[in-house]
């Protein structure tokens, strides 16, 4: 889950290097803000999906009350437009007559447009906001399980009240610095990240432990590195001590190097299905 070389994982967790001593803080919202300041990983929030959806449904229906009393207001301009004056008329075509006239048909139309053109403003930033939002990632499971036995025991929940219960609704959550890593490193986080682990302070929970990304990234590139020499060297060996003469067993020996390279690039790396297919034919 690393954004640099620089950062470390609490379990799988980013964090930045180590730092000084920080200064004692209540347990609560400054020891939380603390907790998360630290570590990249331990940016998840609410996202407040049911709420901001009922907000954009309020903004929508609003507008559509005000479109219709727009409309209302064209087909009444319409039904009573007399025709010996050519106001409303021009009304309807030149800017600076809508724009100018005083009479109370066009301010009515003037008011409920500057209601529009603000209420249509918000209802589009929220759409663009609420898209933003949906756009987000959902924190893994592993950070998520970290993030939230830090704060239910630590030694018990930091916030009190409703706020025991905040993260309860996992499919609500969002991360803003989501794991971008493979199946590889994950696993290597998961069986290794404790032998990586560097000195820091844990006391608030003693089954944390620190270490750095850059450590899971490097014995990620080895293992990557030891299984292509070993595919590769196994497949040129078996080849050359095989009777030439042997066509089944050739074809065999073939089949299965290509399907354990297939299976190391789909089961240890994020590729995609077409770049697996580009790989094994190669």
């Amino acid at each position: 889950m690393s954004q640099s070389n620089d950062t470390v994982d609490i379990e799988l967790a980013n964090s930045p290097s180590p730092r000084l001593p920080s200064p004692p803080r209540l347990p609560g919202y400054p020891s939380f803000a603390h907790f998360v300041s630290q570590d990249g990983d331990a940016a998840i929030y609410r996202r407040y999906e049911s709420l901001s959806a009922r907000n954009i449904l309020y903004l929508q229906s609003e507008l559509h009350e005000l479109e219709g009393q727009l409309e209302g207001l064209d087909a009444a301009d319409v039904k009573e437009r007399d025709f010996d004056d050519d106001e409303p008329r021009k009304i309807a075509r030149l800017w600076h007559r809508y724009a100018r006239a005083d009479n109370e048909r066009a301010l009515r139309h003037r008011a409920l447009q500057a209601k529009i053109r603000a209420k249509i403003k918000e209802y589009h930033k929220a759409l663009v906001l609420e898209s933003r939002v949906l756009a987000l990632s959902a924190p893994t499971p592993r950070s998520l399980a970290m993030f939230k036995r830090w704060y239910l025991h630590h030694p018990r929940p930091v916030l009190w009240g409703r706020d025991k219960n905040l993260f309860g609704n996992e499919q609500d959550l969002v991360a803003l610095a989501p794991v971008e890593t493979d199946r590889l490193n994950i696993f290597l986080q998961k069986y290794l990240g404790w032998f990586l682990k560097e000195k820091r302070d844990t006391s608030a929970h003693e089954d944390l432990f620190y270490f750095p990304a850059r450590r899971i990234h490097r014995a990620g590139a080895v293992v990557s590195i030891f299984l292509s020499a070993v595919l590769l060297i196994g497949a040129i060996v078996c080849f050359v001590n095989i009777d030439p003469k042997n066509t089944n067993l050739r074809i065999g020996m073939m089949v299965l190097f290509t399907c354990l390279f297939a299976a190391v690039v789909g089961l240890l790396t994020n590729a995609r299905r077409a770049e697996i297919f580009a790989s094994t034919a190669a």
